[in-house]
């Protein structure tokens, strides 16, 4: 076989394979054989059928297997064997294959490029501090507090923190908000909705929910609304919008005494327990955001590092995924497909984007993880296991024998484990710094987990 190399780009390349007549007649003459050892034909013990009837009764079959024999055997000798590292194969273009002629087989594929690679040992990281202040514990404790409170039917004026039952529309002018934006009903009008009034993490418009305090049932009134120059949705950026508010029920919050039956239900001796315990969590929850901030400034600094051509194919593959997981999410959210297509073309440009980089992230990582021999022992697939089936609720008997018959899946499983290794080495090269957060560090919304007991993650 004779193979010829041709560049398209920097990353694409076509690797024509020629295969001699003698060399498709030597697979030919291979396969007549192992037809005949196989071939169950009447009247004939196995393997003793003649060339010519095993021709004639299987020609459709012996000429696809012939084919694929080829293409093989020149997947072998140029793909393989060549002296480039072979991202994807974009097209394959076999040609006519018929026994005692040639062939030329010609493979387009992308190629990882050739690059240098930056420094990665003593890259700097800052991380904020992990300790848990008695403000966030106590904000946290007001909303577990908040979780069990009840909500009783009031005929007052709302306070901050009780929850009313309103209706209201808004208006740009004489245009209805809804017209503008009917795909986010919660910034045009609404029929009849629960707010809590004078919440400061509640979603929604802000107007709204401050203009609920001091309303009673049956009241109604007006408020403005200034939205940013940079708001989302697009239709209501630098708009003044006034919406009128009708308040239909107010439910006044009445806070969970803090009783042996309370600190029973959470599995606490009492509140000094209770604010150690929330305490632990936000540590907790501190330095899982810590590690994950230091794998992002460690890959921003790899990515800005060095500078090369990435291949088309991955990025398009990766470009999907991006996008199939991101619609997926909002859509989970309620976002409607009306909205996805309304802004297509910014959500392909931004998945595109992120697309790249996370290519070429994992590329310069595995480049880093051949250099450093970085490898995969039996243990990491078994805690990576362990921590699929926990997480999915599988038997991890069932998955191992799943993954077993999955090849493709074990070497994506393989990859991984690779880049998360290096990802890990990196890190322990790493240089840190620790920074007073600009603003007071937000911590889990979600209050029940916060009195779960801490356990260090092994992972």
């Amino acid at each position: 076989m004779k193979t010829d190399v041709q560049e398209i780009n920097p990353t694409r390349k076509t690797i024509a394979v020629s295969v001699t007549a003698e060399e498709v007649a030597e697979q030919e003459t291979k396969l007549i054989k192992d037809f005949q050892r196989q071939a169950k034909i009447p009247g004939f013990r196995p393997g003793k059928a003649p060339e010519a009837m095993v021709r004639t009764r299987f020609a459709k079959d012996l000429q696809n297997e012939l084919k694929q024999r080829v293409i093989s055997q020149a997947h072998q000798e140029g793909v393989v064997g060549a002296d480039f590292e072979v991202f994807n194969i974009v097209e394959l273009n076999e040609g006519t294959i018929t026994a005692g002629e040639g062939a030329m087989v010609t493979f387009t594929v992308d190629v990882v490029p050739e690059f240098e690679l930056p420094a990665y040992e003593g890259l700097k990281v800052t991380s904020e501090p992990t300790d848990a202040s008695e403000e966030e514990v106590s904000k946290l404790l007001d909303q577990i507090l908040s979780q069990r409170a009840e909500y009783n039917v009031a005929e007052k004026a709302a306070e901050k923190g009780d929850y009313v039952q309103c209706a209201y529309e808004g208006k740009v002018g004489d245009a209805l908000v809804a017209d503008l934006v009917p795909d986010t009903p919660m910034f045009g009008t609404q029929k009849n909705t629960w707010e809590e009034a004078g919440s400061e993490d509640a979603p929604g418009v802000r107007a709204i929910i401050d203009g609920l305090v001091g309303m009673k049932a049956g009241d109604t009134k007006e408020v403005t609304m200034e939205f940013p120059e940079d708001f989302k949705p697009e239709a209501l950026a630098g708009k003044t919008v006034v919406y009128s508010i009708e308040a239909k029920e107010v439910r006044e919050k009445v806070m969970p005494e803090m009783d042996a039956a309370f600190f029973e239900s959470l599995q606490v001796k009492d509140e000094a327990e209770l604010r150690q315990r929330i305490s632990e969590n936000i540590e907790n929850q501190k330095k899982q955001r810590n590690a994950g901030a230091e794998r992002q400034q460690l890959t921003d600094a790899l990515l800005k590092a060095v500078d090369f051509p990435i291949p088309e194919s991955g990025v398009e593959s990766e470009t999907e995924a991006v996008l199939r997981d991101f619609m997926q999410r909002n859509m989970q959210q309620g976002v409607t497909q009306e909205a996805f297509e309304t802004h297509k073309d910014s959500l392909h440009e931004g998945a595109r984007k992120a697309a790249h980089d996370r290519l070429k992230s994992r590329l310069i990582l595995s480049k880093i993880a051949e250099k450093e021999k970085v490898k995969v022992e039996n243990e990491d697939f078994s805690r990576v296991i362990m921590t699929e089936a926990r997480q999915t609720g599988q038997n991890p008997e069932k998955l191992v024998k799943e993954l077993r018959a999955d090849q493709n899946r074990v070497n994506r499983m393989r990859t991984d484990i690779i880049l998360g290794k290096t990802m890990d080495l990196l890190i322990a090269k790493a240089v840190r710094e620790t920074a007073e957060p600009a603003v007071e560090p937000a911590v889990e919304s979600a209050a029940e987990s916060a009195v779960e007991p801490a356990v260090e993650s092994s992972d």
